[in-house]
């Protein structure tokens, strides 16, 4: 077992330990202690609006983590989530979530990501660019197995899929890796 392994282990424990007392879906159904939405920290959006990662319950996300400036591999995620959101199955696309956490909200801020979003077309009714200070990003990134380094100097390529209660299905790791089959079981989340 890795320390990675073992410290996103740690975080996924932090989670189930840390859940709000009574946390609902909104069907009213108790989240499962794994669930990325048990993490109560606050995030901000491309339009400054403070988001709770429970909100983004009740579809399925694709999310992935990055910088905004970021010339190296991020542009290369992005665009694996745009390739899974353009193949979507006519008539679904309004039924998943796609989300973009940044390591870096003191570069990163909601007017940086708004251009983020225009610059690479991301239809914003479905596309969520988010932003929160070091302890929730470090947080996030331990839960996701999401290894990064503070002052931008690098992190691990990775995009997850989150049923619609916040649990992880699946990961797609690294820049060469086939986004099919994060699509495929999209598509079966979706019903389709």
């Amino acid at each position: 077992m890795t320390f990675r392994s073992m410290f996103a282990g740690a975080a996924l424990a932090l989670i189930a330990a840390s859940a709000p007392a009574g946390a609902q879906e909104d069907a009213g159904a108790p989240l499962p202690e794994t669930s990325l939405y048990n993490l109560d920290s606050k995030w901000v959006n491309q339009d400054g609006a403070r988001i709770a990662l429970s909100s983004l319950g009740g579809k399925p996300v694709v999310a992935a983590m990055g910088y905004a400036d970021c010339k190296d591999m991020c542009p290369a995620i992005v665009a694996d989530m745009m390739w899974i959101d353009k193949h979507l199955p006519p008539g679904t696309a309004s039924r998943a979530k796609f989300v973009f956490f940044t390591f870096d909200s003191v570069a990163d801020t909601p007017e940086r990501l708004r251009l983020y979003a225009d610059g690479h077309g991301l239809d914003l009714s479905r596309w969520m660019l988010l932003g929160a200070d070091d302890d929730a990003v470090r947080e996030l990134a331990a839960a996701l197995d999401v290894f990064y380094r503070a002052n931008g100097a690098g992190h691990t390529a990775v995009i997850s899929l989150l049923d619609a209660k916040g649990e992880i299905v699946f990961q797609q790791r690294g820049t060469q890796a086939s986004s099919e089959e994060l699509l495929a079981r999209l598509k079966t989340l979706l019903g389709r």
